[in-house]
């Protein structure tokens, strides 16, 4: 289902236009600059060039203004439940650059145009062009993936090598790179061949080998040290991940074997 709030088609702004939405809103957001813009990420503002799309969904927060002049987009709001969106493997609250501006700028021109007039095929015709504009959006994405996003996720790995045992879940790190969880997982899994909790996973039992091999801890204890909120847990998934149990692995790599 998807109900359009609003489209509007390039939509012209004085040159002190700043724009500002709280968490409380439930409609979708998203944005095609068609001046240079700035952006609130992170608390700083950061200055694009046109032809920047952002998606914001429900209970985001978004802020972007005017740059160097006169601001002028094309954006729309709507309600959704749609996999495809809101699952989508594409970055929300950050701006996407794409190149074949002039497909967006079309596909604003008939959204408008069918969110104008009511009529017995508009929720099929509103529907195909939704389908279309995320279609482009997610090659635009991956035919120029964000540096900032791999630097990022390079930066987020690091971290959880440095501490498996942290808490670690998919809302968490997508929302430490400020993206959507969709493609964090996607761009995670594209960048070290193995997905997210997967590899905290594996991270998690390289520590527990390591304990269990050089310390006096009890494996309850190592279990704790490494994240894990049950023994069990820990047995079941070192017994995955190693095919053997954490005593066997201990008593092996210090030749206590009887």
């Amino acid at each position: 289902m998807i109900k359009t709030i609003y489209v509007g088609y390039q939509a012209p702004h004085p040159e002190d236009f700043t724009y500002h939405r709280d968490e409380s809103s439930n409609e979708w957001l998203l944005i095609h600059t068609l001046t240079p813009a700035e952006v609130l990420i992170g608390g700083r503002w950061k200055s694009y060039p046109e032809n920047q799309i952002i998606i914001y969904p429900p209970h985001a927060r978004a802020d972007y203004r005017a740059c160097n002049g006169p601001y002028k987009n094309n954006w729309m709001t709507f309600l959704t439940d749609e996999k495809y969106i809101v699952q989508a493997a594409l970055p929300f609250n950050v701006p996407i650059q794409i190149s074949c501006a002039d497909s967006f700028h079309h596909l604003f021109h008939m959204l408008a145009i069918e969110n104008h007039f009511d009529y017995e095929y508009r929720e099929q015709s509103i529907g195909h062009l939704f389908h279309l504009l995320f279609d482009k959006l997610s090659e635009a994405c991956h035919s120029s993936s964000s540096v900032q996003s791999r630097e990022n996720l390079l930066a987020l790995n690091l971290e959880i090598q440095s501490n498996p045992g942290f808490q670690w879940s998919v809302p968490y790190m997508a929302k430490r790179l400020n993206i959507s969880p969709g493609y964090m997982q996607s761009l995670y899994r594209k960048t070290f061949g193995v997905s997210c909790m997967e590899d905290v996973f594996n991270k998690r039992i390289e520590l527990a080998k390591d304990y269990l091999a050089h310390s006096q801890y009890t494996i309850t204890q190592i279990a704790e040290l490494c994240g894990y909120q049950s023994s069990e847990h820990f047995f079941r998934q070192f017994r995955r991940l190693t095919s053997t149990t954490p005593s066997n692995y201990r008593q092996k790599v210090r030749g206590d074997e009887p």
